[in-house]
């Protein structure tokens, strides 16, 4: 079997898998593999199996796994919201992995992602940050996932939606704690589903980990690419297991 000089290329290269959140194509990190792309890093998006009932979160894995096991390299995780139940548990399966989290829903064993808002408060930090900003709340998608989107993005936003099982929702998160991997935690510092101060209190509860800023709002790898992109490639560069 002969390799083409993209694959000799990239071999020994780390490769990115972009993990996507709850009912979403994984279509919408093409902006941000671009990026990525210019700066030299590879990347793949995961499909999740987000529509059917069947599948659980070790499914979920499955999927991550598929696209991500035989690489020659290492294996960086980037988690965005909901897929931050996912990735931990493809990351221990990995010979070698990091994790990135992306303003993301870190779990705790036993928790299951049902009861993760209530858990951590969600709705009061969300509550707090608005008041904070002398901004009124607001439920629709376009303010809690799509602020900083321009008209052009908000109208492409309805492609990237897909129907999302309830069953992942149900089950205790399996991992008896988190695994021994480096992670990294990342926050947009315009979130107003997880505001950064509430993003900055999981991370140190759940993780004893610091919290980074990167541009944009809950869907920034979208608005904000290149400075993401950016950010990725220091963390790769670099091997830090913290973010500050």
């Amino acid at each position: 079997m002969t390799t083409s000089p993209q694959d000799r290329a990239s071999i020994g290269r780390p490769l990115l898998a972009l993990i996507p959140g709850a009912g979403s194509d994984p279509g919408y990190w093409q902006p941000l593999r671009a990026a990525l792309g210019a700066v030299g890093l590879d990347s793949v998006a995961v499909d999740l199996p987000c529509a059917d009932d069947s599948a659980d979160l070790r499914a979920y894995a499955d999927a991550v796994l598929a696209v991500t096991a035989d690489h020659p390299g290492d294996v960086v995780l980037v988690a965005h919201s909901f897929g931050a139940f996912t990735a931990p548990l493809a990351a221990q399966r990995l010979a070698s992995a990091r994790l990135v989290l992306l303003s993301a829903m870190v779990p705790r064993p036993g928790e299951a992602p049902g009861d993760w808002w209530e858990a951590t408060g969600q709705a009061a930090a969300r509550r707090d940050a608005d008041l904070a900003a002398n901004r009124e709340p607001d439920d629709s998608l376009e303010a809690l996932f799509y602020n900083g989107l321009t008209p052009a993005q908000l109208e492409q936003a309805s492609s990237w939606d897909r129907p999302q099982s309830g069953t992942p929702f149900g089950a205790p998160w399996p991992l008896p704690a988190w695994p021994d991997v480096p992670t990294t935690v990342l926050a947009f510092a315009d979130d107003r589903l997880f505001p950064p101060a509430f993003q900055r209190r999981i991370a140190a509860d759940r993780l004893g980990l610091g919290l980074g800023l990167v541009p944009g709002g809950h869907m920034g790898m979208i608005s904000h690419p290149r400075p993401l992109a950016a950010t990725l490639a220091r963390i790769v560069g670099e091997g830090s297991d913290t973010a500050s």
